[in-house]
């Protein structure tokens, strides 16, 4: 797999360093990324300066440092279950740009792990991989062929399923926050926060199969958030409650 710039390629090589095979330093990015290449070093002894040109056929897009890493580097196995844990389930995501970006929120926000439904674009992609800010190699991806066995994952974990959805049947993130609905969908206890595909959101087979439904409550004009916002703003209301009551 492609690792391109700097932080991403740090992330890999400090956390996943026996899965760094190459990394690929542009000759005028050698000091600009000093401290990167030095943990690189660390990682492997096949550090190499290539020209622009080399850097340019390597990777358009990588501030002058990119790596060749095994798929290793992913770990694709949620750890044990924990009390309270958060999970994060993707719904066939098909943005790069939001894929990556949500891993990285859940890795910022303290979720164990992220749960990818057949159909969501690959982790291992260059694109996840960048916009995640090297969070992919921080927090596991696991990926499964349905959503109904992320549900079965999730039950197994004795977590709730919590699809995020506008509609008349589901509960503000506000109500939630304050005081809960029931003893299984409560923040504090486990849970799967669900975000659906970017265009159309969670369908209704998948909308069913959830244990509850949660829509963030918006006083401006806009009509919805961006997938990856949304997620940001669940995931922090999991940390906060988390916080609160441990």
């Amino acid at each position: 797999m492609l690792v391109e710039g700097p932080q991403a390629v740090r992330e890999l090589a400090a956390h996943r360093p026996d899965a760094v095979r190459d990394v690929y330093v542009r000759e005028d990015a050698w000091e600009t990324h000093a401290d990167v290449v030095d943990v690189a070093r660390r990682a492997t002894r096949w550090v190499h300066p290539v020209t622009a040109e080399v850097s340019a056929a390597l990777s358009g897009d990588s501030q002058g440092i990119c790596a060749v890493a095994s798929l290793d580097a992913l770990s694709r196995e949620l750890p044990e279950p924990s009390v309270g844990e958060t999970i994060v389930v993707l719904a066939q995501g098909r943005d790069p740009g939001n894929v990556g970006t949500i891993i990285r929120t859940a890795d910022a926000f303290g979720a164990v792990g992220v749960v990818a439904v057949a159909g969501t674009v690959d982790a291992a992609s260059p694109k996840v991989v960048r916009s995640s800010a090297g969070s992919v190699f921080h927090i596991p991806v696991c990926v499964v062929p349905s959503f109904a066995d992320a549900r079965a994952l999730i039950h197994g974990r004795s977590a709730a399923l919590l699809g995020t959805s506008g509609g008349a049947a589901s509960i503000s993130l506000s109500d939630l926050l304050v005081q809960g609905v029931s003893a299984r969908s409560r923040l504090s206890q486990s849970h799967a926060w669900v975000f659906g595909n970017e265009a159309r959101g969670l369908s209704g087979d998948e909308m069913r199969l959830c244990d509850g439904l949660v829509s963030i409550p918006m006083t401006g004009d806009a009509e919805s958030l961006n997938v990856a916002s949304a997620a940001a703003t669940c995931l922090f209301a999991s940390q906060t409650v988390r916080g609160v009551e441990n």
